[in-house]
């Protein structure tokens, strides 16, 4: 009689399991990839300014707390206005009116408002980067509490990002085909992107008003902007061969 090893018995069940036509396969190897980052930055020069200035008002009666926000901020719409600035350019962003009970003995290391105080915060956005010193002039000069915050950005901020990311790719493909020099492999497609970094934002700036010279001749306010930095990353994988 004929013997039967048990390998040859594995691979006839294994036969007799399969469907008609079906074919036993070998899984085909993985191919060899090669990752890398790359990294893009522009500069670009701000084109775009926002400052954010805030009214507070006081009374004892909460009508003429209100009434003296009011007229604060009429005064500061019309001053805008005179400089070109109006409509959809300014906005109150936040409005609010509390009432703060004073106490019996107010401390006097902690100034603060009683009554019913009324606060309004205004956002001027303007394309004028030049134009933001005399806004801030107007802005006091009609009496606003506080100049909160200056800054910064561009009016086309996703084609900054758009250019940053181009640039990316741009570094990514130099560092690959470096690498693929060095290691003696070829570069035979791109298999996977992945993207990083952000929009760019709004740059906050400090800005100070200089003393005048002398009551009569008071020194404009001048904000200067700086550029900004837009980055974008990106990760890139090569399918290689040898």
């Amino acid at each position: 009689m004929k013997t039967i090893t048990a390998a040859a018995a594995a691979l006839t069940v294994l036969a007799m399991a399969l469907p008609a036509g079906a074919q036993t396969t070998r899984p085909q190897a993985q191919a060899a990839t090669l990752t890398v980052n790359g990294t893009g930055t522009l500069e670009r020069a701000p084109d775009r300014a926002f400052l954010t200035v805030t009214i507070v008002t006081n009374d004892e009666v909460a009508g003429r707390a209100t009434s003296a926000n009011n007229t604060a901020y009429n005064a500061l719409i019309a001053k805008l206005a005179a400089l070109g600035v109006s409509g959809a350019a300014v906005k109150t962003t936040a409005y609010n009116v509390s009432f703060n009970q004073r106490p019996p003995q107010p401390n006097p290391q902690f100034p603060q408002r009683y009554g019913y105080v009324v606060s309004r915060s205004v956002t001027v956005t303007t394309d004028r980067t030049d134009q933001v010193g005399a806004l801030i002039d107007a802005a006091t000069a009609a009496g606003v509490t506080d100049v909160g915050s200056v800054s910064f950005g561009l009016r086309d901020a996703r084609g900054a990002y758009r250019a940053a990311l181009a640039a990316a790719i741009g570094d990514a493909d130099a560092q690959a085909h470096a690498l693929a020099d060095a290691a003696h492999v070829r570069l035979i497609r791109i298999a996977a992107i992945s993207a990083g970094g952000s929009l760019p934002v709004p740059r906050p700036v400090a800005y100070q008003r200089m003393a005048a010279a002398a009551p009569s001749a008071p020194v404009p306010t001048e904000v200067p902007p700086s550029d900004l930095t837009v980055t974008a990353s990106v990760g890139v994988t090569y399918e290689i061969a040898p």
